[in-house]
């Protein structure tokens, strides 16, 4: 027996609402789908069942989240592309997902998101509302989604999308923090030397004859200088201040950071890897927003926003500007060769023949992506030998000048 069923939703970007008939739920689900009608609500007011979604309880008083782990956004996101291509009600699964969720930020947000919808909030406005946690880029998708009718599609593509930005992220940290960490490592053995080492051989050479070498002279001045409270804390207080000043002045500082941001750009292989970040991480973007039909112009603009560095953002702010005088996408890349290479322009100019800049820019993205795993290989084979000649260098250098007495001694025998 045919049953009612109330129902909310979304057909061509515009909010609906009405009610069905259907034997069940699944039915009342896929008639729906077949009206192009994207469901945010779905309930039976007829018969015996009724399904409610159950209601999180969450802290009235509690602060909107500044920031959430990219980590929880991309699961969140997963669980409701599968929930959504499987035919379950957005508001349902909204509910679902938010109920199995830990993360107390994230719970908050997606309880906004819930009660949005339920008041009849189309499903992309509702997550525009929380732009400091969801970008530009989210929005734009779910909102094609919504307009196609293909919400699960644009779903799967940010998920794709997340986690290849966060490989990218993840890349970068790991190319920087292998070198911090021998570093550290270094400094932290040369520091327990002189403060340890160094000592034992002062005491043996007290009485020497005729003065110390040169350069067991500089090691012992600089132990002696290092197990000083005073003087050895006022340079580690020093160092930090400096290190501080120097990263605070760059954060606040716009041109201070446009000239850092600069000089990353010409590093070996440091800059290299920041580049090719960059323009995969643009490709991708662009990718995805031309298979939402976002406008050329807008879609450059929110990649744009989407890059650190300054040198690259100001780029990419000029090719924007320049698609107003009508000149084809791949030569305003072309005319900044310094950030865009031949080969990124040569691909885009054959998007723009073909007509497929969708799957080009796509095919540029995963050929850089593989171009900066290859960079951050390089790097950490580069930097270990270096690192492991400067490490074996000073402590060598230390060791020779705190033995030149005792050689100094055996000649004078």
């Amino acid at each position: 027996m045919a049953a009612k069923y109330s129902y909310k939703g979304v057909k061509g970007s515009k909010y609906t609402e009405g009610k069905i008939e259907a034997i069940n739920k699944d039915e009342a689900a896929y008639k729906l789908k077949e009206q192009k009608i994207i469901i945010t609500s779905l309930e039976k007011i007829s018969g015996k069942e009724e399904v409610k979604v159950k209601k999180n309880k969450v802290k009235k008083n509690k602060k909107a989240p500044k920031k959430v782990p990219v980590h929880e956004i991309i699961v969140f996101t997963k669980k409701l592309e599968t929930m959504v291509r499987a035919g379950l009600p957005i508001l349902e699964t909204i509910g679902m997902i938010r109920d199995q969720t830990e993360d107390a930020g994230l719970k908050w947000i997606i309880d906004k998101i819930y009660n949005d919808i339920e008041s009849g909030t189309p499903l992309s406005d509702a997550f525009a509302k929380h732009s400091n946690i969801f970008n530009n880029v989210y929005i734009n998708l779910l909102r094609a989604g919504e307009s196609s009718g293909k919400v699960d599609l644009f779903l799967s593509k940010l998920v794709v999308s997340m986690e290849k930005d966060e490989k990218i992220r993840s890349s970068i940290k790991g190319a920087l923090t292998y070198p911090i960490v021998l570093l550290v490592v270094a400094t932290a053995v040369i520091i327990l030397m002189m403060i340890y080492v160094v000592p034992v051989f002062q005491e043996m050479f007290a009485g020497v004859e005729g003065g110390l070498p040169a350069p067991t002279q500089v090691i012992v001045g600089m132990s002696e200088f290092l197990r000083d409270p005073l003087r050895g804390g006022i340079l580690a207080l020093v160092i930090t201040a400096v290190i501080f000043s120097i990263s605070f002045a760059v954060k606040k500082n716009f041109k201070l950071r446009k000239i850092w941001h600069k000089v990353i750009l010409k590093l070996p292989l440091f800059g290299e890897l920041i580049q090719k970040s960059a323009l995969s991480k643009i490709s991708m973007i662009q990718g995805n927003l031309t298979a939402a039909g976002v406008p050329v112009i807008e879609a450059l603009d929110i990649s744009a926003s989407s890059i650190d560095n300054i040198i690259i953002k100001e780029a990419m702010i000029d090719v924007k500007r320049g698609v107003f005088s009508g000149e084809p996408l791949s030569k305003l890349f072309e005319n900044k060769k310094s950030i865009f290479p031949m080969t990124f322009t040569a691909m885009v100019s054959v998007g723009e023949r073909t007509g497929n800049m969708e799957e080009m820019f796509d095919s540029i993205a995963s050929y850089y992506e593989e171009e900066m795993d290859a960079t951050v290989s390089k790097l950490t084979e580069m930097l270990e030998p270096i690192m492991i000649v400067f490490m074996g260098g000073t402590i060598g250098f230390i060791l020779v000048a705190m033995y030149m007495p005792m050689f100094q001694m055996g000649g004078a025998l």
